[in-house]
């Protein structure tokens, strides 16, 4: 009796044809995982939504603040807009965005706090990378005087078209600096181009976005950084472009 297989040839052909498919379908596998954890993100922008909403309403409407210097000792852990709003979330793993590659410092335990890089944060954040960052023209460095004053919601012109908080490589987006490049080096790539922000943005070539009237959504890179100075400035005077405040012609944004 004759053994019946399969030739070379067959075998070829089959192995050829898998890897045919496998790479039409690992990008698709790959999209559908980046699009689980963008909703993922969008979720915990939405608690942190609500948390700020209710910290504004228990504060006479006033918004969180950051300063390096506490008044008191117990105070500490109350000295960026996340520590503030912990209370409101209790639970610090909401400030850490899945899709972030941006690696960080994470809180480490000191004198029973969470300290990372002159920063206190209550214990809960040891060990979590705080990759949702505030905007700091919103809620500004009251500094070590605390001579500056927390914006107050009536203060500003639109706050449905104002950036709270957005995806950043660090706790403060520093008003847009950071948030272009959320998974690159504090916006400071020197490749320019679509792919770039495409690459270093955190989904799909993007950034999830809190707002300050407490509304969330994903906004496209290359629209954050043409409206940056209108998103992050609370009173709408800076029409700037991320480009222009960085010298940047917009030539340089290649397709």
């Amino acid at each position: 009796m004759k053994r019946k297989g399969f030739t070379l040839i067959e075998l070829l052909v089959v192995i050829a044809i898998i890897a045919i498919l496998a790479a039409i379908l690992f990008p698709v596998f790959s999209r559908a995982r980046e699009k689980a954890r963008q909703t993922a993100c969008l979720s915990n922008a939405k608690q942190v939504a609500n948390a700020l909403m209710m910290y504004v309403q228990d504060w006479d409407e006033t918004f969180p603040f950051i300063t390096a210097c506490p008044n008191v000792e117990q105070d500490k852990p109350n000295t960026t807009p996340q520590s503030q709003l912990h209370p409101y979330i209790k639970n610090a793993q909401v400030w850490e965005c899945p899709s972030a590659t941006t690696n960080r410092t994470r809180p480490y335990a000191q004198a029973g706090f969470a300290f990372d890089g002159g920063w206190y944060y209550p214990a809960d954040f040891i060990g979590v990378n705080i990759t949702i960052g505030c905007n700091e023209r919103l809620m500004p460095n009251l500094g070590c005087g605390w001579t500056g004053r927390p914006l107050k919601m009536a203060s500003l012109v639109a706050p449905a078209e104002t950036v709270a908080f957005i995806d950043s490589p660090m706790f403060s987006g520093c008003g847009g600096a950071r948030v272009i490049f959320a998974n690159g080096c504090c916006g400071g790539l020197s490749d320019i181009n679509q792919r770039s922000l495409s690459r270093n943005t955190r989904h799909s070539g993007g950034d999830n976005i809190v707002f300050a009237d407490g509304h969330v959504k994903w906004m496209q890179a290359l629209q954050i950084a043409n409206n940056c100075g209108q998103l992050f400035d609370p009173y709408k005077r800076d029409y700037r472009s991320w480009f222009e405040v960085r010298g940047i012609s917009r030539d340089a944004i290649l397709p």
